[in-house]
């Protein structure tokens, strides 16, 4: 494999940015980078169909569920059917969900100021990955 080739790049960073939130932000709080990713959604949301809250994540539906189990059986989200659809399940964010994302909070700022990029460096890598996102998407 070509280590200077940019999948394998993209592939490297992403595996320690995991690796990194994981250990250093994420422990102390019993949270995996999964279930940290459901909080930040739901902290936008409040409550989604668990089909549409795997859809923001890109987690496909084989893999939502088994972490929003998880996470009810924390007491971080509740499952619930929606009444004008039996057939939806609705994930809700329990108190003790809500107050985990407020001690949660600084972490993105925490990320980067580990990751020793300027603003700039930060802007310009935001800028990019949106592009290679958008450019990769149909």
């Amino acid at each position: 494999m070509n280590k200077n080739a940019l999948d394998y790049q993209l592939y490297l960073v992403q595996r320690e940015i995991i690796k990194k939130y994981n250990r250093d932000f994420l422990k102390k709080y019993s949270l995996s980078y999964q279930h940290y990713l459901v909080l930040m959604v739901l902290s936008e949301f409040q409550a989604l169909p668990v089909l549409q809250l795997g859809e923001k994540l890109s987690f496909q539906s084989g893999t939502i569920t088994p972490i929003v189990k998880k996470m009810e059986a924390n007491g971080l989200v509740e499952r619930r059917r929606i009444s004008s659809d039996e057939r939806v399940v609705e994930v809700i964010l329990t108190n003790k969900g809500t107050e985990l994302i407020k001690s949660i909070s600084e972490i993105p700022l925490d990320m980067l100021s580990s990751s020793k990029l300027t603003m700039e460096e930060y802007h310009q890598l935001m800028h990019l990955s949106k592009k290679l996102t958008e450019s990769m998407t149909y």
